[in-house]
């Protein structure tokens, strides 16, 4: 490789490990020069420059700067002369062998090997990170005259992602432009729209307008929607999900946040009545109910609400109602009595209420699954605190977290038969965007376990397409799903939240699955996650826990990146990661208007008006 002398500024004058210093030449210490008809910038902080020791061409950046005393001719470098008082800071990156750059330190520089600026040319080289033909560009390098910058799609798509920044920072433009260049560049190819899925769980609802192509699920559970799907948006209400999932012991453990020693088991035991019931091989009678409610005599007071709805669904809510037996002491234990006669039985109780009243079975069978599986949940309460199997003080709660969230799930969820599931899920496009703006807070974080959860588990099961087909979990905001310091929900369930996710970043890329998350508190999201991501898009951040996080998990960072961090304009980001050879700064493009997220700040003189006026 040749180098002009006119792009020769100074010569290497201390080497301390991959930190060396070179002194500048007084007569190069100018912000440009002129090469060849051509400006070029100079060296400064953040510039690339090229080491020649021998025939080895070393690449360093530069980190810092600093101004030395001149000293006699006597005591200073014989090349150096007077003439060096500009020092600059270098920390080797790599080498330049055979025209392409290798990242790494592999030789070091020895004093008096002479520093170059590097010419355009040498720049595209050393941010040549992949194969031209594979890349997508989301937008130009600080400080290097708007370089453009691309990322290989292997490295970065097929990777664990973390996008960190404040509010207004610019990461849900960054996540955007990311996956929007991805989906255009591969949007032609059937197989791309057969073999790829993208899953965006949207906390705030800002994604909808970014993919054209996309299934928007708009989910509330504020009203239940009569349409699946608005005609004039095309937005669907309701997330389709099969009938096999929600007979997942797993699933109900999720929604539920059931314990593991008491509520799990009492949850399979009820999945197991509750395929009985589908299948009508459970015996309803009135004879069996009047019997139920004999033996549960000592426990009616707990039970008579949950034995009400139960009646409800048979149509006999309101003889249930009417019921004029009383509760009281019988010596040294509670039963019924009535006119001041404790003589009850299953045979008196009906006679006397549910005389000549019939069990209306339609009612019970033309429930939807989430009705059906709470109305099971209730009757298997009632069947084994009638047998003793359990007590009250260990699956009451469960039984209240099932009245208030299958009511819920009604709302978000469409159950549907395997076969019709495998087909609405063929017919639909490879990405869906998932809104949860109208979602509930307990909802909200248990919709995205479930679909990332069903999701994950369909894709480990089939093993014939884990290297010909990929999964992408998408999550912004992260921190709403992926938190350590929630003190909403109990520990257990806490560390089941975390390790279904934690499972998916440590085993999810063996499966063909990658997890890329956006957060604005990267101190709140688990140590494990973090630490697993493969690449990092670390916009603007102010919070000393979330610097600290940060500087410990990117690799080979220097210190002039870092201490950009707090002070990155909108859109500026560091990018660090298996996709480049090292730390980059980067000025994101921002998408058009209107393929842009719904995330932008409110402009204070269209919202108020003009004060002049």
């Amino acid at each position: 490789m040749e180098l002009s002398d006119y792009l020769k500024i100074g010569e290497v004058c201390e080497v301390q490990g991959k930190t060396v210093k070179a002194g500048i030449y007084s007569d190069k210490n100018t912000e440009y020069l002129n090469y060849n008809g051509s400006i070029i910038k100079n060296v400064g902080i953040g510039s690339f420059i090229l080491i020649r020791k021998g025939f080895n061409n070393i690449i360093g950046k530069v980190e810092g700067e600093y101004i030395k005393e001149n000293v006699a001719p006597s005591t200073s470098y014989a090349h150096m002369g007077n003439n060096i008082r500009r020092i600059i800071g270098i920390s080797i990156l790599g080498s330049l062998e055979k025209d392409r750059f290798i990242h790494g330190l592999n030789e070091l520089p020895i004093i008096g090997n002479y520093v170059y600026i590097i010419e355009e040319e040498v720049v595209s080289k050393i941010f040549s990170f992949n194969s031209p033909k594979d890349t997508i560009r989301i937008g130009k390098i600080i400080g290097q005259d708007n370089y453009p910058f691309e990322l290989g799609v292997q490295e970065v798509i097929c990777s664990h992602i973390g996008i960190f920044g404040n509010t207004g920072s610019g990461k849900s433009n960054t996540l955007a432009k990311l996956y929007s260049e991805v989906v255009n560049k591969y949007s032609s190819s059937d197989a791309f729209k057969k073999n790829s899925k993208f899953i965006i769980i949207d906390f705030n609802g800002e994604y909808g307008n970014v993919f054209s192509d996309a299934d928007n699920y708009t989910l509330s559970t504020r009203t239940m929607s009569t349409d699946d799907v608005d005609l004039n948006t095309g937005n669907i209400f309701r997330y389709p999900i099969s009938t096999k999932d929600i007979q997942d012991g797993e699933f109900w453990s999720i929604i539920l946040e059931a314990t593991d020693k008491t509520q799990k088991p009492f949850i399979n035991r009820s999945l197991k009545k509750y395929r009985q019931i589908q299948e009508r091989k459970e015996d309803f009678s009135i004879e069996k109910i009047c019997d139920l409610i004999y033996k549960t005599q000592a426990k009616y007071p707990d039970l008579k609400y949950t034995i009400c709805d139960l009646c409800e669904v048979f149509g006999i809510k309101e003889q249930f109602e009417n019921l004029d037996l009383q509760f009281g002491y019988n010596g040294q234990s509670k039963s019924f009595y009535r006119n001041g006669s404790y003589d009850i039985t299953p045979t008196t109780i009906q006679n006397v209420i549910f005389s000549g009243v019939t069990l209306d079975m339609s009612k019970l069978y033309s429930l939807q699954a989430f009705e059906l599986f709470e109305f099971t949940l209730k009757y298997n309460y009632w069947l084994e605190i009638s047998r003793g199997y359990i007590t009250k003080e260990h699956i009451a709660p469960l039984i209240a977290r099932a009245d208030s969230r299958c009511f819920d799930l009604e709302k978000i969820f469409n159950v549907l038969p395997e076969q019709q599931y495998k087909q609405t899920i063929s017919s639909q496009s490879n990405i869906e965007v998932i809104s949860l703006l109208d979602v509930n807070l307990s909802m909200k974080k248990i919709v995205p376990m479930i679909v990332c959860k069903t999701k994950y588990a369909e894709k480990k099961k089939a093993k014939n397409q884990i290297l010909t087909s990929t999964l992408h979990i998408i999550i912004d905001e992260a921190h709403n799903i992926l938190s350590e310091m929630s003190t909403r929900e109990s520990e257990e369930w806490k560390d089941y939240r975390l390790e279904s996710f934690e499972e998916i970043i440590k085993e999810g890329r063996k499966f063909g699955t990658f997890l890329t998350i956006a957060s604005q508190r990267p101190s709140d999201i688990s140590d494990t996650i973090i630490s697993q991501l493969h690449n990092y898009f670390i916009h603007r951040l102010v919070n000393e826990e979330d610097l600290r996080k940060m500087y410990r998990s990117v690799a080979f960072a220097d210190k002039a990146s870092n201490e950009m961090i707090p002070i990155l304009p909108a859109g500026g980001c560091l990018v660090s990661g298996l996709a480049t050879n090292f730390p980059v700064l980067v000025q994101i493009d921002r998408l058009p208007p209107d393929h842009r997220p719904k995330s932008d700040n409110v402009e204070i003189h269209v919202a108020w008006g003009n004060p002049e006026q």
